[in-house]
């Protein structure tokens, strides 16, 4: 019986790499053996002497993460650690620093080491290990969606289709709510005359009305002139009536002063 080979498809040809993250100052150190099961202590390194430094690149091809440590000078790589899945312990942070991380690098031929990996800036660490963590985020959310897929695909399968196809002398009808559609918009005056006219002012023109009354139904008497003005009404005027009124008085009389007094001048 024959073997049957499998073609290779284009999407097992085609291994699309995406960058995700690159940090371009990195520190590797050669680290002592596990200790106890709690993990890895950065205390336990020299860490002011570092094996090497370099770029770190995190590239995503499909679902695994390849960090790839590469020397600036030349691009070569120096050593590159792959991360299959979450649960993966090819990336491991030491307990005692948010700066430290272990990694096992793989030559691609089966052996394996484990290196240590620093970063200068607590920002750059705070970077990397969030650039993994988005990441396979994303790969769940994928693996959700191709299972949710894959069950309305076997739904579709399995149920019958509904006909929804309008039967013979079957009318669809569509009543359209359409706001103020059937409203008349008011005609418009037409001015009178061959001149422009100014729209009436607001409320028709009409002046505001009086402040009602009092609750007496009387309004308010004026105010009383004040007493000082009073007495100069008095002062002033009186003097000069009661002058006036005795010139008169000496009018009425039988005249003896009068013609005394033209009297004497004439004979004189």
């Amino acid at each position: 019986m024959a073997a049957v080979t499998k073609e290779p498809s284009f999407d097992d040809a085609l291994d699309v790499e995406s960058t995700l993250w690159t940090c371009k100052e990195c520190y590797v150190y050669q680290i002592p053996p596990l200790k106890n099961e709690s993990g890895h202590r950065a205390n336990d390194w020299d860490v002011n002497k570092w094996l090497w430094s370099g770029k770190l690149v995190v590239v995503a091809v499909r679902d695994t993460i390849e960090i790839r440590l590469i020397d600036e000078g030349t691009g070569n790589l120096f050593a590159m650690c792959p991360m299959p899945a979450a649960t993966s312990k090819n990336v491991d942070p030491v307990i005692d620093s948010s700066r430290y991380f272990v990694l096992r690098i793989d030559d691609g031929k089966g052996r394996h080491a484990f290196i240590g990996l620093g970063f200068r800036d607590r920002s750059d660490s705070y970077d990397f290990n969030a650039t993994l963590q988005d990441h396979w985020k994303s790969v769940q959310r994928q693996v959700e969606a191709d299972e949710m897929r894959k069950e309305m695909e076997a739904r579709a399968a399995t149920e019958p289709l509904k006909d929804l196809s309008l039967k013979e002398g079957e009318k669809i009808s569509i009543k359209v709510n359409v706001p103020g559609g059937h409203k008349e918009r008011p005609a418009r005056p037409k001015p009178s005359g061959g001149g422009l006219t100014l729209p009436p002012p607001p409320g028709g023109g009409l002046l505001a009305p009086p402040p009602p009354p009092a609750a007496g139904g009387l309004p308010p008497p004026p105010p009383a002139a004040s007493a000082s003005a009073a007495a100069m009404s008095d002062d002033d005027f009186g003097d000069f009536a009661d002058g006036f009124q005795g010139a008169g008085d000496a009018g009425d009389g039988d005249g003896d002063d009068a013609d005394d007094g033209f009297g004497d001048f004439k004979a004189g």
